[in-house]
């Protein structure tokens, strides 16, 4: 059986600076290449494609029987305007007689999409248990859980079990599914899905539940496949929380200095799993990048939000990472439910207080699979967004945002007189050497999706 995995064109194109090659989906390509089905991915996204030219593609290049469209599967980059292009490329697909086949967390929590963008199936949740026996062509599809699809012109729901795929079973994902020189030079794993965390603006522990993980060894494999094969210099861990097991992540960094592995690694963490002599091995076997998700410096807020950890630990942790050696990016939700005036004076200070290499700026976004989207957006029939806006869309009487944007204004003139860079536009990534300041390093607010890879030394 021929299978075509699809990354639909984010509208405008994703900026090529900024590009890293589709981790989640090229591994799960390779777990079907594996089943021994016959494989071929398409990035619609990178390679500036239409549908005229997947009309050409699926004609002349590949013709499958089967085609998986992935929308918001693990890393979300597309904004919701993409949906208008997957079901233009649905209709293509279907009158080539292909089996359409969607997943991510939007048909996962929106399952009725299915009359808005017109494909045969829809996988709820977890995609590889479920996808084989949807493929497995002797299954009635009645009998499968974890789906949406149509009879009789009527949307059928049938609930996802509760049976988690085992993660470490994923062979290493096959990059040749890809040309790697499309990307930028930064090669990415995941090595865990799922969080210890239940933030209210995260999807992540609703789709995948608690964390599970790659053992230490076969996420070291994964590395020196890359090192060997690719010549990899810089490796970044795009699990939601990499750092979840400390034990793990000694092990990790173990193995890597007894197999004298040179190698640059990044990862996103989080402030409570953070320990000192844990993170100086880690530092030790190569790790020079962390993020850490602290979005307010208000310990009030914070709790609001289902989100645990102390703000004054945060700032400990922050300056012990720096001391280290590691280069360390924030990200923070100026606008999160609850947020007050005198919050934002407090993120504001922790801000100039830490002083991260790297910052990210955030609104709001109202993420299917979310509490806040589930408390504010059905209650309010705001809209969904799938990627952060470059500007509030919920008002908060308490806080105007008018005000808010103000207090964000205050603190761009304060991080400008300390030589930060204000990036607002994903194509100032493209002259990385316009954005170093007097003393040669690059020190950032983005409120745009930013590139990885900086001054990782």
């Amino acid at each position: 059986m021929n299978i075509l995995l699809i990354n639909p064109p984010n509208i405008p194109y994703s900026e090529p600076k900024l590009l890293i090659e589709p981790i989640d989906v090229i591994g799960l390509g390779t777990y079907l290449q594996e089943k021994k089905y016959n494989v071929n991915f398409l990035d619609m996204d990178c390679k500036k494609m239409d549908c005229d030219a997947l009309s050409k593609y699926i004609c002349s290049e590949f013709i499958p029987d089967v085609a998986i469209v992935s929308y918001d599967y693990h890393i979300p980059l597309h904004t919701q305007k993409a949906l208008e292009h997957i079901a233009n490329i649905n209709t293509v697909l279907k009158s080539n007689n292909i089996k359409t086949i969607m997943i991510g967390k939007t048909v996962t929590y929106n399952p009725k999409i299915i009359d808005e963008i017109n494909f045969d199936i829809g996988i709820i949740g977890e995609v590889e248990n479920t996808i084989i026996s949807i493929l497995d062509e002797s299954q009635n599809i009645n009998d499968i859980e974890g789906i949406v699809f149509k009879k009789n012109n009527k949307v059928i729901i049938k609930p996802s079990n509760k049976d988690k795929f085992d993660f470490n079973k994923l062979p290493i994902a096959n990059r040749d599914l890809v040309d790697v020189n499309d990307y930028i030079d930064i090669r990415s794993i995941l090595s865990s899905r799922g969080c210890i965390n239940r933030c209210d603006f995260c999807p992540t522990y609703n789709y995948w539940g608690a964390w599970r993980c790659k053992s230490a060894e076969n996420v070291v494999k994964e590395i020196e496949y890359l090192v060997n094969k690719y010549n990899s210099k810089k490796i970044i861990f795009l699990d939601d929380n990499a750092t979840a097991s400390k034990e793990r992540m000694k092990e990790i960094s173990k193995i890597i200095l007894e197999k004298k592995i040179i190698i640059t690694l990044g990862c996103l963490a989080s402030i409570n799993t953070y320990d000192k002599v844990t993170f100086n091995l880690m530092y030790k076997a190569g790790f020079r990048w962390l993020h850490f998700g602290i979005e307010t410096g208000s310990q009030r807020v914070l709790e609001n939000n289902n989100k645990s950890f102390d703000i004054e630990y945060a700032k400990q942790v922050i300056k012990e990472a720096k001391q280290t050696g590691f280069r360390v990016r924030t990200s923070f939700i100026f606008d999160l439910p609850t947020t007050k005036q005198e919050d934002m004076k407090k993120t504001i200070d922790f801000i100039l207080e830490t002083e991260p290499d790297e910052i990210r700026g955030h609104f709001l976004s109202l993420r299917l699979g979310t509490t806040i989207y589930n408390n504010l957006a059905q209650k309010d029939k705001l809209p969904i967004q799938y990627i952060h806006s470059d500007k509030p869309i919920v008002e908060n009487s308490e806080y105007r945002n008018n005000e808010l944007l103000k207090d964000v204004d205050y603190l761009i003139e304060k991080l400008k007189e300390r030589d930060y860079k204000i990036v607002r536009n994903v194509k100032e990534w493209e002259d990385l050497e316009a954005l170093r300041n007097k003393e040669g390093k690059i020190k950032f607010l983005s409120f745009c999706p930013s590139r990885y890879g900086i001054d990782w030394e």
